[in-house]
């Protein structure tokens, strides 16, 4: 048998089953519509002597009155149970959305508490700003004006608050931020700065002792008049250890009959300091000179025949009270 003989034979096989089937189909259409045809008769009796009523009714109406029924029913089954879903969503919507009060609640008070914060911090700032520099132009804040939030979205008034409320606060809470951290890095430079201006600023004792004359007029005892005094004296036992009262660079050494040996030191920002009436020196000129640093011991001069050291202070060519540097200013 060829391939053409193969395919013919297999198309009229297909064609035999399609018109057996076809067949068959129309049979049950034809027993159908017969079926359909046929009369159910339903008598209702009365238990009187009336006329008995009779009904005739098609197998076909049933079947179309059942299936009617049937569709819906099928019908109202979907709606119940699309109805039972929108239920079941509209419950779920209710609880995300007590959820979500909930947490907006819990965000606005923990924005409250932010604010009360950066507001807290921002304020010290400036103050200490303010004190330092005694300029407050920095210190002012920028956006400002948010109500305390509430979470009934409600002002102080009862008055609903405006949209937006929460990102308005977060935004001025940004920016005092920011303004107290700028103000914060320029303190700690200013604090820098001072710290090294008082690091270089004489401020301790430069002899165990007493203050013997003091700065300014005083009535000398060996001359018995009224003097003027650059610096102070301070009385010291003989051979007392005098020290440098700020690191610095030794610029002058010398003796006179008036002052004894003297030392005098330059510092930083134009501070100066002199030392008289000294016995012996234990420094030399251009020496670098620390802080606490011995430069020499404690003698007398013509002028203080007491064993005394004569110690002044200048800013430029000025000289000033030392007494108000003496253990005033720490590190």
């Amino acid at each position: 048998m060829n391939l053409k003989s193969y395919f013919a034979l297999i198309y009229y096989r297909l064609r035999y089953k399609y018109q057996d089937l076809r067949l068959k189909f129309d049979v049950k259409v034809a027993n159908w519509n017969k079926k359909g045809k046929e009369r159910l008769t339903v008598m209702v009796i009365p238990h009187s002597e009336q006329k008995t009523i009779n009904f005739h009714i098609s197998y076909r109406a049933i079947t179309i009155f059942i299936g009617t029924i049937l569709v819906l029913l099928l019908i109202s089954s979907v709606n119940v149970l699309s109805h039972s879903g929108s239920i079941h969503q509209l419950t779920e919507l209710n609880l995300s959305n007590q959820d979500f009060i909930r947490q907006s609640a819990k965000m606005k008070e923990e924005i409250n508490s932010l604010h009360e914060h950066v507001d807290y911090y921002h304020n010290h700032v400036g103050a200490l700003y303010g004190r330092l520099t005694g300029d407050s132009s920095k210190v002012a804040k920028g956006i400002g004006g948010a109500e305390k939030l509430s979470s009934q979205n409600l002002s102080k008034d009862g008055k609903p608050l405006p949209p937006g409320t929460e990102v308005f606060r977060l935004k001025e809470d940004v920016h005092n931020l920011k303004v107290a951290n700028e103000l914060t890095h320029e303190i700690i430079s200013i604090l820098k700065k001072r710290k090294n201006v008082i690091r270089q600023t004489p401020s301790i004792w430069p002899v165990r002792g007493y203050v013997l004359y003091p700065y300014g007029e005083y009535l000398n005892p060996v001359t018995a008049r009224k003097e003027t005094n650059n610096g102070i004296d301070i009385g010291a036992f003989p051979g007392s250890e005098v020290v440098v009262t700020a690191p610095g660079t030794v610029y002058e050494i010398g003796y006179t009959r008036h002052t004894g040996y003297f030392v005098k030191v330059g510092h930083k920002f134009g501070w100066k300091t002199i030392y008289s009436n000294l016995d012996r020196i234990k420094v030399k000129q251009n020496q670098q000179v620390s802080k606490s640093e011995v430069i020499g011991f404690v003698g007398k001069s013509e002028n203080s025949p007491q064993y005394s050291l004569h110690y002044e202070i200048h800013v430029g060519t000025r000289a000033i009270n030392p007494f108000a540097f003496l253990n005033q200013i720490q590190d």
